[in-house]
């Protein structure tokens, strides 16, 4: 059974912590037909504590009423934003907490299939945090980890799409954790992809010839540019990248993005995180000194701790803009359903 009678796949978003926050296990999470993961209660274990609702984020959320310091950011080293996908400016903060002995979390992908939170305590672990992942990522224990590394002291850098970094506040609002060592930053997410749909389509790549793939970049930069978006494939020999426009394609179609991703409460600039980063597009107006079509970092300071800890920041430069002209379309309503959605899932399944 799932969280209730009156559960809706539209009110959830997978973030887990409904699953990290029961305090007898009950909650596991399941795929369903589509990929996606569910909260299912084993009713057995459950003792009524009303905990999973209370912490469910997605269902709660209002958008708060502090408007953000809106910004133009490249890192200063070009060789960092050559490894981004825009100008770094995630980098650049989580250099800032590495320089604490910090901790930073973020998104990863491990052979070439499975895309997931974890943290990282060094450059080398957070250089592979670098780059878009358009596939739904999975949270997995970081919510407790995070609270874990808090209560120790350390410095922490949460970073995860807007559903994730939510759900993180609230379980750490419910665990009464003391998070005054904690920096959030979340991004402008488009929607997420079924990870299932993802695997099946690396099945495909490795059938197209004898070498399997053993990396993909989802927005090849260094081929193609910033603007574009173009995904590519490292085979095993080493020697031979193919690219392609399939999966882009079926992105922008908004055709496989998980139920609650059309009815996303994030898409605003009023969230609770402090930092929020995406492309900025749009730079050719609001600071054309940026537009090298090399990449830069829109980035919505929001909080105190967050104003202060941009000033302090020696490894970047920025430009400070108009909030209203920088507003992409996911900053002001969720995606729109494709007109082929549910032909696309009928073919599918």
């Amino acid at each position: 059974m799932n969280l209730g009678q009156n559960f809706q796949k539209e009110e959830c978003c997978g973030c887990r912590a409904c699953y990290n926050i029961c305090p007898t296990k009950a909650i596991q999470m399941s795929h369903d037909e589509k990929g996606f993961l569910y909260p299912v209660i084993d009713e057995d274990k459950c003792i009524d504590c009303g905990l999973c609702a209370k912490v469910c984020d997605f269902r709660k959320f209002t958008p708060t009423a502090v408007t953000p310091d809106c910004y133009a950011v490249k890192h200063s080293d070009e060789s960092e934003i050559a490894t981004s996908r825009s100008g770094a400016f995630f980098i650049a903060l989580a250099q800032y907490i590495l320089a604490q002995n910090g901790i930073v979390f973020g998104c990863v992908i491990e052979n070439s299939r499975y895309v997931f939170l974890k943290w990282a305590a060094d450059k080398e672990g957070v250089d592979k945090f670098k780059g878009s992942k358009y596939v739904q990522s999975d949270t997995r224990d970081t919510f407790k980890e995070c609270d874990d590394f808090l209560k120790t002291g350390k410095t922490v850098l949460f970073s995860g799409l807007g559903c994730q970094v939510h759900g993180l506040l609230s379980y750490l609002e419910q665990k009464k954790a003391d998070t005054s060592n904690l920096i959030t930053c979340d991004i402008v997410c488009h929607g997420a992809p079924s990870p299932k749909l993802w695997g099946e389509y690396i099945d495909y790549r490795d059938s197209l010839s004898d070498f399997k793939v053993v990396d993909v970049d989802f927005r090849n930069k260094k081929l193609f540019g910033w603007r574009a978006h173009r995904e590519s494939f490292l085979l095993s020999n080493a020697t031979t990248t193919t690219t392609t426009t399939d999966w882009t394609n079926a992105f922008y179609a908004h055709v496989m993005f998980r139920e609650s991703c059309y009815n996303c409460k994030y898409t605003t600039p009023n969230r609770r995180s402090d930092f929020t980063i995406a492309d900025y597009w749009g730079i050719e107006k609001n600071a054309p000194e940026f537009d090298d079509n090399k990449g830069v970092s829109l980035v919505l300071v929001r909080t105190q701790k967050a104003k202060n800890i941009f000033a302090s920041l020696d490894n970047i430069r920025a430009v400070k803009t108009d909030l209203k002209n920088s507003l992409q379309p996911q900053l002001q309503h969720p995606s729109l359903k494709g007109k082929g959605y549910d032909r696309f899932w009928k073919d599918y399944l």
